[in-house]
């Protein structure tokens, strides 16, 4: 099966301020605020949404294809896709735009600013979905372009191809009436248990409402796991995989994606598909980056197998 990717690439700036933000600015001057922090030093990530799932899928063995779009600055990001596997011939390359680039401040009482300059992701990856196999392939739809957050879902319905919607930080572009229908006949919509609430205001729809929309809805609940409910009523309930650490939980959500779609790809049911979905994430909180863990294959097996033990545990009728 071939797996296509869309979403966002960016670089991730990282910057750590000594001192307070609130000890430098003037409550009574806020309207005419002018300041300067000096930080210690930057630190440079490559991410984005669909960068990070298909790093994730390249360390499960998988050669995902990435829908999206880099500036004149995107050299490095393509060189590293294609050092870890990933295909990048549908990658549109934009020259009169950076690549997108967050620049984010942090303080010592872990207050941020940050800048964010879509660049390149204003732009469509353009891809046209005559070129896929309806039988062959899965789709993820994740945070990035509106227009491709849009447009896709349309015309992979009417090519009968079979894909997950994952609007997430995008949710902010995406009106009730548009977002409805861009959900329409998803396979399975996933976000956290919060982009939920958001998704069903927006909608209308509540969880039941929802599944008569879409085929399944995930729901990641951080360290509580997640929750898989079915169209028809079968609900599973998703353990976490403990990390060696936990060191930085960006990222996780995007590795979790990741496992699923792997799961997927291998026939797995969704509840199993999903079990793949939280062992790849504790891979990803135990270290600072969103594309910098690596996997020892039996290590990670014998992750899956404790994760997929604990979820037959929790879920005997969906485990039966």
């Amino acid at each position: 099966m071939q797996i296509y990717v869309s979403g966002s690439l960016a670089y991730d700036r990282i910057m750590t301020f000594g001192g307070r933000f609130a000890d430098h600015i003037l409550p009574d001057k806020i309207h005419m605020l002018n300041v300067c922090f000096n930080v210690d030093g930057l630190q440079e990530w490559l991410g984005g949404t669909a960068g990070n799932i298909a790093f994730g899928l390249s360390q499960l063995g998988e050669t995902p294809v990435v829908l999206g779009c880099l500036g004149r600055d995107g050299d490095r990001y393509l060189d590293w896709l294609r050092t870890n596997g990933i295909e990048t011939g549908r990658v549109r390359v934009v020259p009169e735009q950076y690549t997108a680039g967050a620049f984010i401040t942090t303080d010592q009482a872990r207050n941020q600013i940050t800048g964010f300059n879509p660049g390149a992701m204003l732009c469509s990856c353009q891809f046209d979905c005559a070129e896929l196999d309806p039988a062959d392939s899965l789709v993820i739809i994740s945070p990035g372009n509106f227009e491709d957050m849009t447009g896709l879902p349309r015309a992979l319905r009417q090519r009968r191809t079979p894909f997950i919607y994952d609007p997430g930080q995008s949710l902010n572009i995406l009106e009730g009436p548009v977002l409805r229908e861009a959900i329409q006949d998803a396979m399975v919509l996933i976000s956290n248990d919060y982009e939920l609430e958001v998704i069903s205001r927006k909608t209308g729809l509540d969880l039941e409402g929802l599944l008569g929309v879409v085929g399944a809805v995930i729901t990641t609940k951080g360290e509580q796991g997640s929750q898989v409910v079915e169209r028809g009523g079968r609900t599973a309930q998703i353990p976490v995989t403990p990390p060696s650490q936990v060191v930085d939980p960006t990222g996780a959500g995007d590795a979790y994606r990741a496992g699923l779609l792997k799961g997927l790809a291998l026939g797995l049911d969704l509840p199993r598909a999903c079990v793949w979905g939280a062992t790849l994430a504790s891979y990803a909180v135990a270290c600072h980056g969103t594309q910098e863990y690596s996997l020892d294959q039996a290590e990670f097996q014998t992750r899956l197998e404790t994760t997929m033990a604990e979820f037959q545990r929790r879920n005997p009728e969906v485990a039966a």
